[in-house]
């Protein structure tokens, strides 16, 4: 007994003594071969942070799993923050509804972005739009046709839809953002490739939409809102398409992430 003390002792009398050469401005002091590549990261008690907390919303009459369903928030939550590449966060679920977020490091405006970032539910569908002989119509008279819906285009203006989208996010197996050049500078857009269903499916309805005259076009929507409103250029995009409209290289990089990390299998909201 006696002498696992001592050993214990010794240890962290070694320990300590290292600990403190590491961190002591010792002017040419040699570099330990072991620890040369070690990194100190501090947490949200040293480098100062923020704690988000947040419940699941789970509409009145659930069914499911609400425990699992949670794990599975936190799940696409922690793929985003990732993406981010934010410095060790913190993720922790607690009872059936509770997700606890640390973000060691961020300053009030970087936790405004964060927050946007893991709010969004993130269910993206593409629709295919209506042909503008019904579009014209529906204007003329308001006369809502079978199978479309009414939605706010890009502009503010009515858009019909079909009432089922084309694909949806599940579809979705890789995102990316990119510029390129326009007479008025540097816009930002954003690429999506589809898996082989999706690829399959959208490329039926591109075939369909592309020999439409005039040309059809692709509605794409995410948590409902439009996005873009694409002409159909081509009969195939063999799983490859692109999301432009974004203001900016960030809402084009945001929008990268929420693809590529999935979308919320339940709205959150703050505690």
């Amino acid at each position: 007994m006696i002498q696992d003390t001592r050993i214990k002792f010794i240890a962290v009398l070694l320990l300590t003594a290292v600990a403190a050469y590491i961190v002591a401005p010792i002017p040419g002091k040699p570099r330990i071969p072991f620890l040369s590549e070690a990194k100190i990261h501090p947490g949200i008690d040293l480098a100062g942070g923020a704690e988000l907390r947040y419940k699941v919303l789970f509409p009145v009459g659930f069914t499911g799993d609400k425990e699992r369903t949670t794990q599975q928030v936190a799940e696409v939550i922690r793929r985003r923050l990732e993406t981010k590449q934010l410095q060790e966060p913190k993720i922790h679920t607690y009872g059936n509804h509770g997700i606890v977020i640390q973000l060691p490091g961020v300053d009030a405006d970087g936790l405004r972005d964060y927050k946007r970032l893991l709010e969004i539910l993130g269910n993206l569908e593409l629709y295919e739009a209506g042909p503008k002989d019904l579009q014209d119509r529906y204007l003329e008279d308001n006369m809502l046709p079978d199978g479309y819906k009414v939605v706010r285009s890009v502009d503010g203006a009515p858009l019909l839809i079909r009432e089922q989208p084309v694909i949806e996010g599940c579809h979705i197996l890789n995102a990316e953002d990119h510029p390129e050049m326009s007479p008025g500078g540097v816009r930002w857009f954003t690429t999506f490739e589809l898996d082989a269903e999706g690829a399959r499916i959208f490329d039926e309805a591109a075939g369909r939409l592309f020999h439409q005259r005039p040309q059809g076009r692709i509605a794409i929507l995410l948590d409902g809102t439009v996005k873009s409103v694409l002409g159909v250029q081509s009969p195939s995009f063999h799983g490859r398409g692109q999301i432009s409209g974004a203001k900016d290289q960030k809402e084009a990089k945001e929008l990268s992430i929420i693809l590529r990390s999935g979308s919320l299998p339940a709205p959150i909201g703050s505690e």
